[in-house]
């Protein structure tokens, strides 16, 4: 991988952890890259700066964030990183499941990830997830001791709702756009025949009809700002992914 700037090495040592910076260890491994300092993170001010000026600096930052929480500066200047090499900012992602041998339940794993085709592996970062059927489903379909479990349709349609959610919240902190409230619902009606059996699979052409998402965002929101919150909706990659399939409708109120 490419050496990467000041701004990236400072995200790798916040949220990756992949560069050692904190304990007087060196940010990376191998030659020294610029920009990097021993003995603490990249992004870090220099020793002797004073308290007083770190706080008027975070204190213009929170003024330029109309979105709590989000720091518009620094998007800008990922924004402006990722231009200058978007492959080392390219996303490897994956998940796993494991069959726990009985009925349907399966462990759903998350942890791995790659930035730019280098592995980002963690102890701290190792979900899990119990993954199943509803209990009356699965008593009806003859699963012995059916419990109730989040069912994979449901965690598809929450991955794509929580997805649009994000992708628009990053694109109203990026425009200017002050949200006052936002709630994304996904919902897809299932023939459960395919899956079971009892017709073919090939019927999803006809009983997979249409997949809702429904966006409800608040706030004293101008004709500008509502594109802002629609061109939004669609830069989520998983909102992407269903739109491929010709049944994704979305559906967008403001109040």
């Amino acid at each position: 991988m490419a050496d990467l700037t000041r701004v990236v090495l400072c995200f790798r040592c916040r949220v990756i952890g992949q560069h050692r910076a904190i304990l007087g260890a060196r940010v990376a491994r191998g030659p020294r890259r610029k920009g990097v300092v021993e003995g603490r993170c990249c992004g870090e001010a220099p020793a002797g700066k004073s308290a007083r000026k770190k706080k008027r600096e975070h204190m213009a930052n929170v003024a330029t964030m109309p979105i709590q929480g989000i720091n518009t500066r620094q998007l800008e200047k990922f924004n402006e990183q990722y231009a200058s090499s978007p492959k080392n900012f390219e996303l490897g992602i994956e998940s796993r499941t494991i069959w726990e041998q009985k009925g349907l339940g399966n462990l759903g794993k998350i942890g791995r990830w790659t930035l730019g085709g280098q592995a980002i592996e963690k102890p701290t970062r190792d979900f899990s997830v119990q993954i199943g059927s509803w209990k009356e489903v699965g008593d009806a379909i003859g699963v012995e001791g059916a419990d109730d479990r989040i069912e994979p349709i449901e965690a598809a349609l929450l991955g794509l709702s929580s997805c649009v959610t994000e992708a628009i919240v990053l694109n109203c902190a990026r425009t200017g756009v002050k949200l006052d409230g936002l709630e994304v619902k996904a919902h897809a009606d299932i023939d459960p025949g395919p899956i079971t059996g009892a017709k073919e699979s090939s019927d999803w052409d006809n009983t997979l009809k249409q997949i809702t998402v429904e966006v409800t965002a608040r706030g004293d929101l101008s004709g500008d700002d509502r594109k802002m919150i629609e061109d939004g909706a669609k830069r989520s990659p998983v909102r992407y992914m269903f739109s491929k399939t010709g049944l994704l409708k979305t559906n967008f109120h403001y109040e």
